[in-house]
């Protein structure tokens, strides 16, 4: 198994740790926001999780582990059950942190599981997973931890996009209702509004589009790594996934009024969120939903494959 490692640029001096934690909903562009933040000053994401994106779902893991409530989200394996969530955890920190003892008690484990990682990822350890956002649950483990950690500083990005481009990028890639999937992203940022409420300057809010016209957004954010602007590119991030939806006429969804309310307090503009009612577009959706589905069955064997193959690979690099 390998293990994320200590010694030579892997610093593990003195001094505080820190981390900073994207948040946000799915298609928002913060796989984006950390390949910018992770190019700064050596901050750095975890190596080994099987989710996509060095996404960890940490806190979600967490909150299932200690019983909190979650929704269940579209087209998502969160809750996880809590038996599993626990042993995801443990073999997760096990491959992430540098010989970390796990504590029997849940909660140690968490939140001194936490600290493991920030200190194994110095000098500043990324974490980016869309899941966070929607559970206040995993929110309040995440408040609870910093309380609790001394030895650790927290920044939060709260990154927000247009969920006219969010919606339509779920709906591009994986064929998720929008009509349902608006409620879900209007619950994330009324979370992000409490949030805000709990935190002052350790959030960061943050426009999508503001951040491509103009980096200035992100300076407090590049400031806490200990960077500078100028080891920023300045294209780093284009404009180009930006209101794709608009060019696609099949695409008849229309926001709902209590999720354009949230959007205008978050200064997206009525010329920003209106979409023109199609024609067909209710009976086009469900027979694209059900064409993504046959087509995910029946490459199910092909990734199972592909899986037992990884697997084989990790065992026999082991072994040598």
């Amino acid at each position: 198994m390998t293990r994320t490692l200590c010694g030579p640029g892997h610093p593990q001096g003195s001094g505080m740790n820190k981390c900073v934690i994207v948040l946000s909903t799915k298609s928002s562009g913060s796989s984006a926001i950390q390949r910018l933040i992770g190019g700064l000053a050596g901050a750095r994401h975890v190596r080994h999780t099987r989710h996509r994106e060095s996404e960890t779902l940490y806190w979600t893991k967490a909150a299932s582990v200690l019983g909190r409530p979650q929704i269940k989200m579209l087209d998502s394996e969160v809750p996880i059950p809590a038996g599993r969530a626990r042993r995801e955890l443990v073999s997760f920190l096990r491959k992430n942190t540098c010989d970390f003892r796990i504590p029997t008690d849940p909660r140690d484990m968490i939140f001194l599981g936490w600290e493991k990682l920030c200190e194994s990822h110095r000098p500043v350890f990324l974490e980016k997973s869309p899941h966070h956002l929607v559970q206040w649950s995993a929110l309040e483990l995440m408040l609870e931890c910093e309380e609790r950690l001394d030895s650790t500083e927290f920044l939060y990005i709260g990154l927000i996009r247009n969920p006219m481009d969010v919606l339509y990028s779920a709906w591009s890639r994986w064929r998720t209702f929008p009509e349902d999937a608006q409620f879900e992203w209007e619950l994330a940022y009324r979370n992000l509004q409490r949030l805000r409420e709990r935190l002052d300057h350790r959030l960061v809010v943050v426009r999508y589009e503001d951040m491509v016209n103009d980096l200035d957004a992100l300076d407090p954010v590049i400031r806490f790594v200990g960077a500078t602007r100028d080891q920023v590119p300045v294209d780093y991030l284009h404009a180009r996934s930006i209101s794709k939806w608009k060019a696609d006429r099949e695409y008849g969804f229309q926001l709902a009024p209590s999720v354009r309310d949230m959007a205008n307090a978050f200064g997206y503009t009525t010329a920003e969120l209106d979409n023109p009612e199609t024609t067909g577009w209710g009976e086009f959706r469900i027979r694209a939903r059900r064409a993504y589905r046959t087509q995910q069955v029946l490459l199910t064997p092909i990734r199972m494959l592909r899986r037992a193959r990884d697997v084989l690979t990790q065992n026999r690099g082991a072994l040598t």
